[in-house]
């Protein structure tokens, strides 16, 4: 990837952030001083980044958000390569509303939305790069679109998929995240696949892998319980603790070099 790409992430939030959308003007200033607010959120684009070194992302002309949400990964790639067309793709209305009130307020000309499924759209679009960052533990295993992407990528594209390890390292005793647990429980139905089965389900589909890993040590599992312990404070005591939380992931950026366990897993494919 060429060096001269720089990459924002979030700075949309206090467009589609339900919180900073009833006081825009104090969401600014909290931005313009903490950045994006959300620890989890802002872990894992760093990862996303990070993976996306390893591409030719400036030779890509179309490129597909799969499962885009609020579009902070949509938006960070518009501005980051303008030449670019992004397509975001999300199924839920009330986030697709949230895309186009973002594209109506803000000028990113080279971005579209489409509300549907993946093999809904036309049969001659076709993309250099497809990503989902966690976003295919909520699909069921037989419903997740691998052959959907593998026909959408035209020859020698590529398909990046991060999603959490079915194996989960936590720090504090399991019992004090019960309520997050349930949520777990319900949302992340296909939270089913170790690094190896997430390889093997890529090669079934026909792709070849570029790239696998593991993310997300003890050390980031340690900032972002730290976040969920001090979010039940309040928005204040959240917001005093993000900076900390911050610089313990920034310490396992630079430390973590496992090749056997992580938290989260990653895989690009090759068409």
């Amino acid at each position: 990837m060429t060096k001269s790409i720089t990459f924002e992430y979030g700075k949309t939030q206090v467009l589609t952030s339900p919180r900073m959308r009833k006081r825009p003007v104090l969401a600014k200033f909290i931005y313009s001083v903490f950045g994006y607010t959300s620890i989890g959120n802002w872990a894992r684009a760093k990862i996303f980044v990070n993976r996306l070194q390893l591409l030719p992302i400036e030779k890509f002309n179309k490129i597909m958000d799969l499962g885009a949400g609020l579009g902070e990964f949509t938006f960070m790639m518009a501005e980051a390569l303008p030449k670019s067309k992004i397509t975001a793709l999300e199924i839920l209305p009330e986030r697709v509303s949230y895309l186009k009130e973002v594209l109506d307020k803000e000028s990113y000309k080279n971005v579209q939305v489409f509300e549907d499924k993946i093999e809904k759209l036309n049969e001659s679009a076709t993309f250099d790069f497809i990503f989902s960052v966690d976003v295919f533990e909520h699909i069921l295993k037989e419903e997740m679109p691998f052959d959907e992407c593998y026909k959408k990528l035209k020859k020698g594209g590529y398909l990046m998929v991060k999603m959490p390890n079915i194996t989960q390292t936590t720090i504090c005793p399991d019992s004090w995240f019960k309520e997050h647990n349930d949520w777990l429980e319900e949302e992340h139905i296909g939270q089913v696949y170790n690094l190896d089965d997430l390889v093997n389900r890529f090669k079934n589909a026909g792709f070849t892998i570029f790239h696998a890993s593991y993310s997300d040590g003890w050390i980031s599992r340690l900032g972002w319980e730290l976040s969920y312990f001090s979010a039940k404070g309040g928005a204040i005591l959240q917001l005093m603790f993000l900076p900390l939380c911050k610089f313990i992931y920034w310490i396992e950026r630079i430390t973590y070099k496992s090749k056997t366990k992580g938290n989260s897993i990653q895989v690009i494919g090759q068409k």
